[in-house]
């Protein structure tokens, strides 16, 4: 008996470095993406500002000349990313929107056709950037006569017209994710939600590529409308 007793001692030890082990490498992976995340987001946000300018100033403003002169428009953003309409539905529903998606659904949409345009560098920036919802707080230059404003999602308000009077002549809101870049920082992609009141609303993904130093939407992906 005394045999099996240092036998049973023995697989003891050994199951208790193997799960010490495990630990260990699973607290350095964490460490690592740790260390990644924080340099990716220090490498993109030198240029968050100036893609979102550009988005907000060509896809939303870019026809500002027709408006009424002295009128400033507000362009609403929502600081931290969220899947605002994804509470309480089905998986289906879930999937139209890139915050409302798994890693994993995240993962395999990225080798789609379309988002083979951009490098897999910028993908990769991309997803890492997305994998923990940060706040989205930066500097935007955009046409004369428009403004922009972050917010947190209790700004909305939960009375009818509040957010109009605390936000005049808006767009509604736009819940932005983080952007991602190539090495060379001359092509970005991004995902936005637009929420304009009611039914009304869409999400799409942007590519966005700089050209002579000034950043310009390339293309778009569509995932849903209302």
């Amino acid at each position: 008996m005394p045999g099996q007793a240092a036998l049973t001692s023995s697989m003891s030890r050994n199951r208790f470095k193997s799960i010490a082990l495990y630990a260990t490498v699973g607290i350095c992976l964490l460490v690592f993406v740790g260390l990644l995340f924080a340099v990716e987001q220090r490498r993109t946000q030198a240029e968050t500002g100036a893609v979102l300018s550009a988005l907000f100033s060509q896809e939303v403003l870019h026809d500002m000349s027709k408006w009424d002169a002295g009128r400033t428009i507000t362009i609403v953003v929502m600081r931290n990313p969220d899947c605002r309409l994804c509470e309480g539905t089905g998986s289906e529903f879930d999937e139209q929107f890139w915050f409302g998606r798994s890693l994993k659904s995240r993962v395999s949409l990225l080798s789609d056709a379309w988002f083979a345009q951009s490098s897999r560098i910028t993908r990769a920036s991309f997803f890492l950037n997305s994998v923990f919802s940060t706040s989205i707080n930066t500097d935007l230059h955009l046409t004369s006569g428009a403004r922009a404003v972050f917010i947190n999602r209790s700004d909305l308000g939960t009375k009818p017209n509040e957010f109009e009077a605390r936000f005049p002549n808006n767009f509604g809101f736009f819940v932005v994710s983080n952007v991602g870049l190539n090495l060379k920082k001359t092509g970005a992609l991004l995902y936005v939600d637009h929420f304009c009141g009611g039914l009304c609303g869409s999400g799409d993904y942007f590519l966005i590529r700089k050209v002579n130093g000034a950043w310009h939407i390339v293309d778009r992906h569509r995932t849903w409308v209302s």
